[in-house]
């Protein structure tokens, strides 16, 4: 992947200087005399180390460009996930507040007999079984919309955070590879790190096994 990021990045750069040396032939050209051929050999040469650079230069430039845009979209990305993660945790703050006004009234105990009669959802699929195990829940319309929402709101999440990381493999990609690679302390780009899911914040109940 490296020797194929390497060779992109030469024959871009051979383009670029091909167009960069045409480019200065075609200034020397104008402002030097047609008699001066001696003068015409030394700046046609001239113009090949001239064409390189500026060739480099425009590579680094569209690079540089590249990059940022990634990073600004990045950063939108990162924006949106909190917002609809704060939404995530209204919907399970509203969810919570049912199921205690719920259980409020309820006599049986869910899980053990000798523990409180106590539930927390913290996702779709628990509040489901929540209102799959009580039936008498599934009438409320409050309750089925609030969980329809739920759902919306953690795909969309889901989404969300696919799109990221996505975002950030291609940004992180482009800065460690030439020129960049090279450059990215000098313009301060650094690696940007996967969204990655809390595993150990997760608490696996009895109801959301279906034990």
């Amino acid at each position: 992947m490296k020797k194929k990021s390497v060779l992109l990045f030469l024959l871009k750069l051979f383009g670029l200087s091909f167009v960069g040396w045409l480019f200065w032939l075609f200034i020397f050209a104008i402002f030097t005399p047609e008699e001066a051929q001696e003068v015409s050999e030394v700046l046609s040469k001239l113009g090949l180390v001239l064409g390189l650079c500026t060739g480099l230069l425009i590579s680094i430039g569209l690079n540089y460009n590249q990059a940022t845009k990634k990073r600004q979209k990045i950063k939108a990305a990162k924006s949106n996930i909190l917002i609809v993660e704060e939404r995530e945790d209204s919907l399970l703050d509203k969810a919570n507040k049912m199921v205690e006004r719920y259980l409020a009234h309820e006599k049986e105990i869910l899980i053990n007999k000798e523990e409180p009669t106590t539930f927390t959802v913290t996702g779709a699929l628990q509040f489901q079984n929540f209102i799959e195990n009580h039936p008498q829940t599934k009438a409320n319309a409050h309750i089925s919309e609030l969980l329809n929402q739920i759902k919306d709101c953690e795909n969309t999440l889901a989404n969300f955070k696919i799109r990221y990381n996505s975002d950030v493999e291609s940004y992180n990609s482009l800065i460690n590879s030439i020129p960049l690679s090279v450059l990215k302390g000098v313009f301060h780009f650094e690696e940007i790190a996967y969204y990655e899911r809390d595993l150990e914040s997760v608490t696996l109940t009895d109801e959301m096994l279906d034990f």
